[in-house]
């Protein structure tokens, strides 16, 4: 682990980063639990660490509201870091399941996660089959999460002008709100309202259905909200007690619970719909202006700032809004009134580029001068190939590269700037998103790029460290598992130009992946780096993991051959024979007196298995005294089913040795005859005549041409041979 990370785990962090740290947990643990099976150590490994980020989101605050729209999640009066690939990704989840609010009150236990992965795991067909999210979760029996519900299946209209008296005349003002907003004319007829509604669930149902309608070009008309902004007024007019006692001139701050509870559902909705309710607020001109100031003063600059975001929004507003902006927001409405012709031009831009509406997407002015166009000259239609490229140009996937690029390019152009460390960590963050979908060719042109020694030296450390993150990595080698053999290219490419960080993550994933094929891939890998993973795997050989220290033996054994023999020789008395195996190759290889005499002990054992597995460790460093046991093993005993799988094996030994000394003895066994073991005999010389092109060939020929001039099934099979030989020495 790097140090930036070791001190940003251990430096105090306020409640909107612990939330977006444990939301970033949530969306990589909730993709592992789809990916992996259960239990798997990924999965495991991502319980433990989501339960921490719960324990530290809870030692801030308890209990924690989220609320949840298409768009992003909400705490508080604004977005919770909007501009996280990671957040964008968990609110589209949870709001496609039908959840409005997520409140997290304790701890969780490890069930509770399980069940809570569970259900974001289902489709959203099945949890309204099985009943709908709020009887699911109420299944699973947490009293740490509350999954709280919005049904968008249900909304309605209605034609009702306005409620009658007896719906709106009981409850609290909030409560007389709400109810209007739930059950009157706006549009949520079909909703349940039983009970108290919190001021972020009925925002996020509201933004759902302006959403939608606003999908449909139409919004939420005046009359509409008549109602609920005339009760707005009264709850804004209501006077505390705080406030009957104040003896400043200066406005109050709204302090009842009521007024506490709106300014939270103003602040909870989309810009756009706030906009629209803050005018009618303000056009309906019923309250007293300090009490109306105090409420604006309380919602705060920032929530002013991003609704009335352009100077054109401005200039739309009531006067008496105007007012209380100019005093509130002063630097705002000051660059607004003075705005040059270049920023009047970059807001027509801006709302050219708008996809939500027609009406708003083409001005009228635009729309008229494209009208007069179309009636006089007839414009060329674009070919569909073309007009192919041209769409593909407008993906998401095709602007977030796009947006990469610029990125980089403005890191590279600025080292030195304020926003670097922003520029990067973005940078990082749609790296993230990339390998999220499966795009491994642009992150690895982004880091390409980054590794380009045209960048600045301290430049490439500082993007080599925010590439270099354990969870970055280990989201580069979980593509493995989740897309196949498809990116195994790509992920090679990567591992190579970010370098020596992956090698730990690799063995990591080596001892756990259960894919011979993923295994081979990763075992490659490690190797590909040469000496720099020597200390890494001599690191490692100490695993009490009898398949993971063999495959760090063999690791070894083909990066420096014959050599570590001090750290192998004492894993020859490992409990498991594999590990021996492994092990007895490596020092065999570098002539190790011990590994050598440890096989001729191998070799006189009685048990068969000990012996196939010592003859199948020779080869051509075997000294004199091994060839002259094979020999001898070869030449004794009978030819029973057990003896000729012994004598077979001895004759490939041999073959492996290579010494023209032993043919001698081979030559004796080819003119032997034996009538009670006639066809064993025969296929063993067969086995003799299939290992000689093994031998030199000066050696090898004479013996071949020999046999060849014979009549039977053998001197076919030595005629064979004799082509193969003759062939190499050519």
């Amino acid at each position: 682990m790097f140090d930036s990370d070791i001190q940003h785990m251990t430096a105090p962090i306020d409640l909107e980063r612990a939330l977006s740290l444990l939301i970033t947990d949530l969306h990589l643990i909730r993709r592992h639990w789809i990916a992996y099976p259960p239990g798997h150590p990924v999965v495991q490994n991502g319980l433990q660490k989501i339960q921490q980020s719960f324990q530290q989101l809870l030692a801030i605050r308890s209990p924690v509201t989220i609320g949840v729209t298409r768009d992003g999640l909400l705490l508080g009066d604004g977005y919770l870091d909007k501009a996280s690939p990671n957040c964008r990704a968990m609110a589209i989840a949870l709001f496609e399941r039908g959840i409005g609010a997520l409140v997290i009150s304790k701890q969780p236990s490890l069930d509770e996660l399980q069940a809570l992965l569970h259900v974001l795991a289902l489709k959203r067909e099945e949890i309204l089959t099985a009943g709908g999210i709020e009887t699911v979760w109420q299944q699973a029996g947490s009293d740490a999460i509350e999954l709280r519900a919005i049904r968008y299946d249900r909304f309605s209209g209605t034609e009702e002008l306005q409620l009658t008296r007896a719906d709106t005349d009981n409850g609290s003002l909030w409560d007389r709100f709400a109810h209007l907003l739930m059950q009157g004319q706006v549009g949520l007829a079909g909703q349940d309202h039983t009970g108290e509604t919190s001021p972020e669930v009925l925002a996020a149902t509201l933004n759902a259905l302006f959403t939608q309608r606003m999908g449909v070009g139409s919004g939420l008309a005046f009359n509409q909200l008549r109602d609920a902004l005339s009760t707005m007024q009264n709850i804004v007019n209501t006077k505390s007690s705080a406030a009957h006692e104040a003896t400043s001139d200066l406005p109050t701050y709204p302090v009842t619970g009521e007024q506490a509870g709106l300014a939270a559902f103003v602040a909870a909705l989309d810009p756009a719909l706030r906009r629209q309710i803050l005018d009618g607020f303000c056009e309906i001109g019923t309250s007293d202006a300090s009490a109306m100031e105090a409420f604006f003063r309380h919602l705060g600059p920032g929530i002013l700032q991003e609704t009335y975001a352009t100077a054109e929004q401005f200039a739309t507003a009531p006067e008496l809004l105007k007012g209380i902006l100019r005093k509130l927001v002063p630097q705002m409405t000051t660059s607004y009134e003075t705005s040059s012709e270049e920023e009047e031009i970059r807001d027509k831009v801006r709302v050219l580029l708008q996809e939500h509406r027609q009406e708003t997407y083409i001005p009228d002015d635009y729309l008229d001068g494209l009208q007069d166009l179309l009636s006089g000259t007839p414009l060329q239609q674009l070919a569909p190939s073309v007009l192919r490229e041209e769409l593909a140009t407008l993906d998401v996937s095709a602007i977030e590269c796009r947006a990469s690029e610029i990125i980089l390019q403005l890191v590279v152009t600025d080292p030195e700037g304020e926003d670097l460390e922003q520029l990067i960590r973005n940078l990082s963050d749609m790296c993230g998103y990339f390998l999220e979908l499966g795009d491994y060719g642009q992150v690895l042109r982004i880091l390409s790029q980054a590794a380009s020694p045209q960048v600045p030296q301290q430049l490439r450390l500082a993007l080599r460290d925010a590439f270099s993150r354990r969870e970055f990595l280990d989201e580069i080698l979980s593509g493995l598992t989740i897309w196949g053999k498809p990116k195994y290219e790509q992920v090679g490419l990567l591992i190579q130009v970010i370098g020596k960080p992956f090698l730990d993550p690799l063995l990591d994933r080596l001892a756990e992946e259960e894919t011979m094929s993923l295994r081979r891939f990763m075992m490659d890998r490690v190797l590909a780096f040469g000496e720099a993973a020597r200390p890494a795997l001599l690191e490692r050989l100490s695993d009490s993991r009898w398949y993971v220290l063999r495959n760090i033996i063999v690791m070894l054994r083909n990066l420096a051959p014959g050599q570590e023999t001090d750290r192998l020789r004492p894993l020859l008395k490992h409990a498991n024979a594999k590990v021996r195996q492994e092990v007895l190759k490596s020092l065999l290889l570098g002539g190790d007196p011990i590994a050598q005499r440890q096989v001729m002990r191998d070799l006189d054992s009685t048990d068969r298995e000990t012996q196939l597995a010592a003859l199948s460790l020779v080869d051509r460093s075997s000294p004199p005294e091994m060839t002259a046991k094979l020999v001898q093993l070869l030449s004794t005993g009978g030819y029973s089913p057990v003896e000729y799988e012994l004598k077979a094996a001895c004759v490939q030994a041999l073959a492996e040795t290579g010494r023209p000394e032993t043919l001698p003895e081979l030559v004796k066994l080819l003119g032997s005859r034996s009538w009670l073991a006639f066809k064993t005999l025969n296929r063993l010389k067969a086995d003799i005549v299939r290992s000689l092109d093994r031998y030199p060939p000066q050696a090898a020929l004479p013996l071949l041409e020999r046999l060849a001039r014979g009549s039977d099934e053998l001197a076919l099979l030595a005629s064979e041979q004799l082509k193969l030989v003759r062939s190499k020495t050519v």
